[in-house]
């Protein structure tokens, strides 16, 4: 049985991974999938769904609705002010675009500025792409290049490494920890300062790749019909940056929670941005709305990641791992990658090893350590091809996985996971 439940389990990953390249609804997907879990796991389909998956899913929502509310909210005031799009051309006045590699950097800068000032990825794409456009177009840069651009800032070190980000990887161990959004902040300062630097080398690599092959912009650009709104007025730089501000300041240096600085910071970026919406009321309502296909995709995987965690197969797994020979923060950082591989979601599967292995570790392994290895680890074999965020992203930048995936692999899996060794290596340093 043992044996069938593994196998199965890896069975329904594929088939996950497969239907969600396809365009199927996680939602859906992820029942079928489950089900099928159950059913060579020796676990009856009605318990597996009603039980387990019910479970999983109510409990993540239950958890982490106000966050996913509030930073909806945000990011939406963000993106209809024009605030977003103003914080993007200050950066790009200072970083330049003269060159190809300032312009990779500048893409880099803005997508990280924005996320760790609390602006969501899903929002960030759209703010930086109206910018990336004609400049990549102008300087004749392959169009992928722009998606691993933007997921190196958005997706590695402001997701999961840089003490203080209010990302939501960055907040679910404080709960099972008892620690804060700052947590090992040394830790995180050598990933970050390990994986920006690998990954400018990378994009820079393959720029010149694209360009030993002739290929450029128009070769590369994919679907460029994505329509934007074409704003007249835009908020100044200086009152754009004052809202994740806010976040950041009540957040890190009040230390209230992430659910009462974002809806601070909700209330703030409405007063201050408030005559640069045009229609105020449909921005919120909009917003509101927004947070439905986030929360409820994140906690379909987990309610999925819920059924096989329940599973022998699973159990036979985690025996392995608790097995795994050395330090047990090795151990864990395997865990996490593992468990966030098979469910696509830096956070759904982070909060699945948090539930299951967590308590454990926490005895073994000083919790601001552990704290930031796990945040760490959330970001490194979640951007699967089946990874929400991933497929989001490459929608909106009109590509397909067969375009435009290559850089995100390398950056938002390849360099986290080389990242994540030196992380662990000055763990071992600082925290014994």
């Amino acid at each position: 049985m043992e044996i069938a439940s593994v196998v199965g389990t890896f069975v329904a990953l594929s088939l996950l991974i497969f239907l969600a390249l396809k365009g199927f609804n996680l939602l859906i997907i992820s029942l079928a999938v489950s089900a099928l879990v159950a059913i060579t796991s020796g676990i009856t389909i009605d318990a597996a769904l009603t039980n387990h998956y019910i479970e999983g899913f109510i409990g993540f929502v239950g958890n982490y609705f106000l966050i996913f509310l509030f930073g909806a909210l945000f990011g939406k005031v963000m993106e209809d002010s024009g605030a977003a799009t103003s914080i993007a051309r200050g950066i790009l006045k200072v970083t330049g675009k003269k060159s190809r590699l300032s312009v990779i950097i500048a893409i880099m800068t803005i997508t990280g500025a924005l996320t760790y000032g609390g602006v969501s990825l899903f929002v960030v794409i759209f703010a930086v792409m109206p910018i990336a456009r004609p400049i990549f177009k102008e300087l004749n840069i392959p169009w992928p290049i722009f998606i691993g651009s933007a997921f190196l800032g958005s997706g590695t070190f402001t997701m999961t490494m840089l003490p203080g980000t209010p990302q939501i990887q960055n907040l679910i161990p404080i709960n099972y920890l008892g620690t804060t959004a700052t947590a090992a902040p040394i830790v995180g300062i050598v990933a970050t300062l390990t994986v920006i630097p690998f990954g400018l080398w990378w994009l820079s690599r393959e720029d010149k790749r694209y360009q030993m092959k002739n290929l450029g912009y128009e070769d590369t650009k994919g679907d460029d019909t994505f329509k934007f709104d074409n704003k007249q007025k835009y908020p100044s730089f200086i009152l754009s940056i004052i809202p994740s501000v806010i976040l950041l300041l009540f957040l890190n240096i009040i230390k209230l929670s992430i659910e009462i600085s974002l809806a601070i910071a909700v209330i703030a970026a409405g007063i201050l941005l408030y005559k640069y919406i045009d229609r105020p009321m449909k921005t919120f309502n909009t917003g509101a709305m927004n947070v439905a296909s986030p929360i409820l995709n994140t906690s379909a995987v987990v309610g999925f990641g819920s059924v096989v965690s329940a599973t022998v197969g699973f159990q036979m797994l985690q025996d392995a791992i608790f097995n795994i020979p050395g330090h047990p923060l090795i151990a864990f950082a395997i865990a996490i990658n593992i468990i966030v591989g098979i469910t696509g979601s830096a956070s759904g599967g982070l909060g699945i090893a948090m539930d299951t292995l967590g308590g454990h570790y926490a005895t073994l392994v000083d919790p601001e350590a552990l704290h930031r290895i796990a945040t760490i680890s959330s970001g490194g074999l979640d951007s699967l091809p089946h990874n929400g965020a991933v497929v989001t992203g490459l929608t909106v930048a009109g590509l397909t996985h067969k375009e435009g995936y290559k850089p995100v692999f390398w950056i938002c899996c390849i360099a986290p996971l080389i990242a994540l060794i030196f992380a662990i290596i000055t763990a071992f340093i600082i925290y014994g």
